[in-house]
């Protein structure tokens, strides 16, 4: 892969994050396999593209105060956000938010509402955007949603992933994989491939427990249907049409699969990126991992082929999800006396 020409110039350095290669699982699977870590944007997701493209408009109408929707990222990119620019801003989340993102939002100021059932539930859901619409309406503040639908010019950062990825690529990239939860950043790469000299397949990555995409895709349906949410995948747990129904005519175009994924396998996956590749991504950030592994199962993926797989974000953000892959590996306590090379599993 060549280095990336494409210069994206950032608000706080969001943008032009590394493409590496995989050592393990891509010559395992015989295929190239590239990671584009969107974990290393600053506030630790490619959300930081879309909130700086948000707060550049802000900062051109002199807006000083917003509200916001957010399932975690995009509320810990926007609290960072203002805080450097001196924005208000409050925040609206589930009531099963992950405490590393909670977190960020709290220390950089933001004021924090967890809201029961709200995104789990497609009607709490509805709702919730309804009374926030008529109350960013009623006080003449924006409301900022990582949709096309909501915020259009926001959304136009994220293209800038595909843009990078064309350069990075060279004339060489067959396959992408994307998490897909609301279908905002599905529909951006697509977007902005469509500006590029590169033209891969764009794969849609998406839990079974909250298939919008994939069970529209699979029954070969135009419309979104709405479902109940039972996934454990953060961020990917959008239960109604925000931008799924514009991901998935971008799907079709793409000539892209939609992959359904059981959280499980998107856990062993986070898994496989800490073992084998020294990845630490938040279980979104690794779905695009599971559904390429589930293509290469099913042999959609050709031997020798060049595979690009989004890493969307850290795993500092939801801490939690590490339990069980640490505990695996269990920490002794021992004395001075005790430390000699039988503790060593591998000896030089």
């Amino acid at each position: 892969m060549s280095e990336a020409r494409y210069i994206y110039a950032g608000m706080m350095g969001e943008g032009n994050t590394p493409l590496v290669e995989s050592v393990h699982l891509g010559p395992s699977l015989g295929i190239r396999l590239f990671f584009k870590l969107e974990m290393c944007n600053p506030s630790g997701s490619y959300k930081d593209r879309f909130i700086a493209a948000q707060v550049r408009e802000f900062q051109k109408n002199k807006v000083n105060a917003c509200v916001a929707t957010s399932s975690g990222n995009t509320g810990s990119a926007l609290a960072a956000f203002c805080a450097r620019y001196g924005i208000l801003c409050a925040i609206f989340v589930n009531e099963f938010a992950p405490a590393g993102k909670l977190l960020q939002m709290q220390a950089h100021g933001a004021r924090v509402f967890r809201v029961r059932d709200f995104i789990t539930s497609p009607a709490v859901t509805q709702n919730v955007f309804a009374r926030l619409s008529g109350m960013a309406q009623e006080h003449s503040v924006p409301l900022v949603v990582s949709a096309y639908r909501y915020c259009p010019d926001g959304m136009r950062g994220v293209e800038s992933i595909a843009l990078e990825l064309s350069e990075q690529c060279g004339n060489r990239l067959d396959h992408v994989f994307v998490p897909v939860g609301g279908g905002g950043l599905f529909t951006a790469v697509c977007r902005g491939f469509s500006r590029s000299p590169v033209h891969p397949k764009v794969h849609a990555v998406q839990p079974e427990g909250c298939a919008t995409v994939v069970s529209a895709f699979r029954e070969k349906r135009e419309e979104i249907r709405p479902v109940e949410s039972t996934t454990r995948i953060s961020g990917l747990a959008v239960p109604y049409d925000i931008d799924a129904g514009s991901a998935l005519r971008a799907l079709r175009k793409s000539g892209g699969e939609a992959i359904g994924i059981p959280d499980g396998e998107v856990f062993a996956a986070q898994k496989r990126m800490l073992r084998e590749e020294g990845i630490w991504c938040e279980p979104a950030g690794a779905a695009a991992l599971a559904g390429c592994l589930k293509a290469c199962r099913q042999g959609r993926i050709e031997a020798g082929e060049s595979v690009v797989c989004l890493v969307t974000g850290h795993g500092f953000k939801d801490p939690d999800s590490l339990s069980e892959a640490a505990q695996e590996n269990v920490i002794s306590l021992i004395s001075e006396e005790g430390i000699n090379a039988d503790l060593l599993e591998v000896r030089g």
